[in-house]
């Protein structure tokens, strides 16, 4: 589709995205399918080789409808299928209850699986492989960002290199400390849940079955995720800090042997095969995801405690539904920068990020309570949950994204 709008100011691209990871690469791939002009501007280049016994630091769990995403912008073809690793079950329980547990399996609502494990370099990677070749793409990588000024017609950016480039939008999508976000003068809210996320892989005796797996203690959850081979997993143990920094004091062994504990030895015996590494958890609000010639997506917008796997999950639905606005105007002929352009994008997005955002504050507090009571009736909860498949079913989907 050709951009057209209203403005004559001569600009260098259309879209220029600061932030070429997997949620900033995942709406260029959308706006280019579009026949869009788009740059993308990021520090670091995007990895593509490594070691074939490596195991990254960091996944992600994609929902089906990221999945159809990365599809509908020839991403997934990509990805190996030694990289991807599907999920058919979930499987959570209260580690301070034998009663509450509930399972989640895909043949409850006839689908193959719940989705898929993926390193986060094998995201960036795939989602680069699918754009690269594009001839409206501008590939500013590795580049910074020193300014930016908006006008009217169009914003520009100043680069470290010295080039200046235009575009009727900016898109901020570089993460939780956004420059672009702060360079733009736009306002953040802060609720720092009081946890540090532990990442590493594991290598564990019992295979994991294809498993997600999720415990529920007064500490925080600890998620053991599926990887590709059936006898790795990658974990997210999300713990109070100081019991966070206790943990990461200790030596692999002990570490291994601490977290086999709280883990209740559920795949028998775990040992480290990467280096544990620790980031506090936040929950982060942008005052606004849109102003003249702005948007933000993904973790420049907003941040979730990743209990529930959605992060940047939420992301790519922010850069769907940012295409989606997009395309709209331009079939309309109108500025694809002007703020009430993208008013849509904003409504349809924010209802979804409070909710989520609203329920991982209230999981979070639900489970670390430590009084008998309501230990109780959380359990009796999941046990009542387990029990009806119509229940499970919309939360499943719900989950998925069907």
């Amino acid at each position: 589709m050709p951009a057209s709008n209203n403005s004559t100011v001569n600009v260098d691209y259309e879209v220029i995205i600061v932030g070429g990871g997997m949620v900033g690469l995942s709406l260029a791939g959308l706006l280019l399918e579009q026949n869009i002009k788009v740059a993308v501007i990021d520090p670091k280049a995007v990895e593509s080789d490594w070691p074939e016994d490596s195991i990254g630091q960091r996944v992600s769990a994609i929902t089906r409808a990221s999945e159809r995403l990365f599809k509908q912008i020839n991403a997934w073809d990509f990805i190996g299928q030694h990289e991807k690793a599907p999920y058919q079950r979930m499987f959570v329980w209260d580690g301070e209850s034998s009663r509450g547990k509930i399972e989640f399996d895909a043949s409850l609502i006839a689908q193959q699986n719940l989705g898929h494990i993926v390193e986060n370099r094998v995201l960036r990677r795939s989602l680069f492989q699918a754009i690269e070749r594009e001839r409206q793409l501008g590939w500013l990588c590795p580049e910074r960002c020193v300014s930016v000024d908006y006008q009217q017609d169009y914003a520009k950016l100043e680069l470290e290199s010295g080039r200046q480039v235009t575009a009727r939008l900016l898109v901020a999508a570089d993460g939780a400390f956004s420059w672009l976000r702060k360079a733009s003068g736009v306002g953040q809210e802060q609720k720092p849940y009081g946890h540090k996320a532990i990442v590493c892989a594991v290598k564990t005796e019992k295979p994991h079955q294809q498993t997600a797996w999720q415990r529920f203690d007064h500490h925080g959850p600890l998620a053991f995720l599926p990887l590709a081979d059936a006898h790795y997993c990658s974990i997210v143990w999300s713990v109070d800090e100081d019991y966070a920094d206790e943990l990461l004091a200790l030596g692999h062994e002990a570490f291994a042997a601490r977290l086999s504990q709280a883990f209740e030895s559920t795949l028998g015996e775990v040992s480290l095969a990467t280096k544990p590494v620790a980031f506090p958890l936040i929950e982060r609000s942008a005052e606004t995801m849109v102003a003249h010639r702005l948007a933000l997506i993904g973790d420049a917008a907003h941040t979730i405690h990743p209990l529930a796997g959605q992060g940047v999950n939420l992301g790519f639905s922010d850069a769907v539904e940012l295409a989606t606005a997009i395309k709209n105007s331009l079939q309309k002929g109108a500025d694809i920068g002007l703020q009430r352009c993208l008013r849509p994008f904003e409504r349809a997005r924010k209802s979804e990020i409070k909710a989520m955002q609203l329920a991982m504050q209230g999981f979070k507090r639900l489970f670390e309570q430590e009084v008998p009571l309501i230990q109780m009736a959380r359990s009796y909860g999941l046990a009542l949950t387990d029990k009806h498949p119509l229940l499970k079913q919309k939360l499943i989907q719900k989950a998925m994204g069907l």
